[in-house]
This record gives structure tokens, sequence and C-alpha cells, in this order.
């Protein structure tokens, strides 16, 4: 199957440093994709047939790169969805915004105290840009862009959830999506609310926020919170690849960049990896190439170990990064918390 779906990270950088950021354990140096890359990368996706749909995104703030406007123009043909932290929109890049962009997901963890202490920023700012954009919608006759609201639940905000459902209906949001934390740091990684086995606490307050919703005119869409036999990795399964702002072809935001992760109070150490570059490569090549090729197949077909339920995981080394695996794969996916749908993304 052909590459349906990319994901573009334009910045790994950010105008924020929030408390339960990827980039809070990373060691490299930030920076913008090149100008070159990009227009490579736009090239080079026209001549993929089957691509309909971009995510500008990543890791970074997408809207703090200096060719966001730009990246915009370029892919104007596609379905595009942008994901933000929403402080940055002003009324000029609300006007790209709506010229170009189908949906906008705007991250919101918390009422007004708890955003702040996550994020270190006035939560009104996000809030009066939307409300902004909106206006400009109305005064340009559009429906676009559809926002939503992503909510990153952890137990320090859980008590906010219902408020914050109350803020994206005030914001006009058409979905509000609820995903788990994953924690970063080893002082928030007694935070997370799911579970390896039956989570009565949480199934009552999903139940909740269905309903909520429901009353409220919101789709919502929940993770897991208790692990489940299934593993379905959606970027696999949506044929996408995630291109780092370096232009290195990544298969999924779990393997863009290195940090450290918490599995279950287990350290992890996640090392970047990636199937080419852009500035060696095209990307159909990239796509194509075998080893690329056989990942995509054995992680269809859950050809590799499951390392969350496994017996001897406590007791395991291979736990510990994502080099090997005891199937003698690399990189290991089985210790994936995307996979088993506790982490979701747009």
């Amino acid at each position: 199957m052909g590459l349906q779906k990319i994901y573009i990270e334009l910045t790994d950088n950010c105008n924020l440093n929030c408390k339960m950021c990827y980039r809070r354990s990373w060691g490299n140096l930030f920076g913008d994709m090149k100008n070159e890359v990009l227009h490579k990368l736009v090239n080079e996706i026209k001549e993929q047939d089957e691509v309909r749909e971009i995510v500008i995104g990543g890791i970074g703030e997408p809207t703090y790169a200096g060719n966001f406007k730009k990246a915009l123009e370029l892919l104007k043909d596609y379905s595009i969805t942008v994901t933000t932290n929403g402080t940055l929109i002003n009324e000029e890049l609300a006007e790209y915004l709506i010229q170009y962009v189908d949906n906008i997901t705007v991250s919101i963890d918390g009422t007004p105290d708890t955003f702040q202490e996550i994020r270190g920023i006035d939560l009104s700012l996000v809030e009066n840009n939307i409300k902004m954009l909106n206006m400009l919608k109305g005064r340009f006759n559009s429906k676009k862009p559809v926002v939503e609201v992503q909510f990153v639940l952890s137990d320090e905000n859980k008590n906010d959830i219902f408020k914050v459902i109350d803020i994206a209906k005030e914001l006009k949001a058409h979905r509000f999506i609820v995903s788990n934390m994953i924690p970063q740091l080893e002082a928030n990684k007694d935070s997370i609310l799911y579970t390896r086995y039956e989570n009565l606490e949480i199934k009552n307050l999903f139940q909740k926020i269905i309903l909520y919703c429901m009353k409220k005119g919101i789709m919502v869409s929940l993770p897991d919170f208790e692990l489940k036999t299934i593993r379905e990795c959606r970027f696999i399964e949506n044929s996408s690849a995630y291109i780092c702002s370096s232009g290195e072809v990544s298969p999924c935001y779990r393997f863009s960049h290195d940090y450290t992760e918490y599995v279950f109070g287990r350290k992890k150490q996640i090392k970047k990896f990636v199937f080419g570059s852009l500035e060696l490569e095209s990307l159909k090549d990239i796509w194509d190439h075998e080893n690329y090729a056989k990942f995509r197949e054995r992680i269809t077909n859950n050809k590799y170990p499951s390392c969350l339920d496994c017996n001897f995981v406590d007791g395991c080394d291979y736990v510990t990064g994502i080099e090997d695996d005891c199937f003698g794969l690399s990189p290991s996916c089985g210790d994936c918390l995307w996979s088993r749908k506790f982490t979701q993304c747009p």
C-alpha cells in the first residue's frame, strides 16, 4: 500500500516548556526544517498519488516555525490538520488557517490554574485566539478550520475535564480528544490513570465524559484505560510516515526523537529511529525500501513481542530501550503505549 498520510514536523522548537512535554527529556538542539527540504518534500508528496492527508505538528509548535505559512501555501491541495498550543494565533495567521487548513487541534489540559501550572501561560490567551478565529470564520462565511480540543489526561488534571469540555463547547469545538499522558520525568511517572487490568474508576469517569459530551453536542474520542489484547498501530494502519524537522523519515511520533519515557513506572530510553533522510534520498525510495516495508508488515501482523503483559517484563533487559527485543527485531515496538491505544494523536 502506498503512502497516504504524512506528519510534518516543521520545527522541534516551541514557545512553551510544558511540564509533560517530550522535549523536557531531550538532549539535542532544536531547529526548523530547512526551506530546501520543505520544497523537496512537497514536490515528492505530489508524486505520491495516494497521499490525501497532511498533519502539520509533531513534538514542536508548528506556528513557531518561520516557514509555517509557506508550508500551508505549498500544501493547499491536501486535507491539512494543524496541531497547536494556540498561543501564537494572531489575525493574520488566523486568515491563513481559514484559507488553507481543514482541522485545527488545540491543546487545553486544564482550567486556568491547572493550565498555568502545566503550560506556564494564561489560558485566556488561547481562548481569545480561538474566539477570534471563529469570529473571522463567520466574517468569511467559512466552516474551516474545524476546531478540536485535545486534553492530555493525568492524575493532576482529571478533576478539570468537565470544565474543559465546557470550554470546548464555548470555543465551538467539533470534537473533544482525550489522550493519556506518557511520563517523561520520574517526578510524574505515577501520575498516569491507565492500568494493566480492571480500572473501574476511569471506566466510570469515561462513561460520564461520553454522556456529558453528548449533552453538549460535542463528539468525543477516548483512549483505552486498561490493557487489552488488541494491538493496532494507527501510524502503520493509516499508511503514515513522520517527517522530522531534520528531513529524516521516521515511522511514528515515538521514534522521531531521543527521549526518556516511563512505562507503568519503568524507565525506558527511546532512541530516534529513521529509515532515511530527504537530504539524501527521495521520499518514494525511503517508503518503498525493503527494510521499511518489512517493518510495516510485521507491525500490521503483530509479529513482535507484547511486553506490557509479559510475565518476565520486570526482570527483562530488553524493555530498557528500543534497540532490539527478544524476537531479535529492531526497533522494538513491544512496549508501545500507542499500539495499546493509551495514547492517541490526530
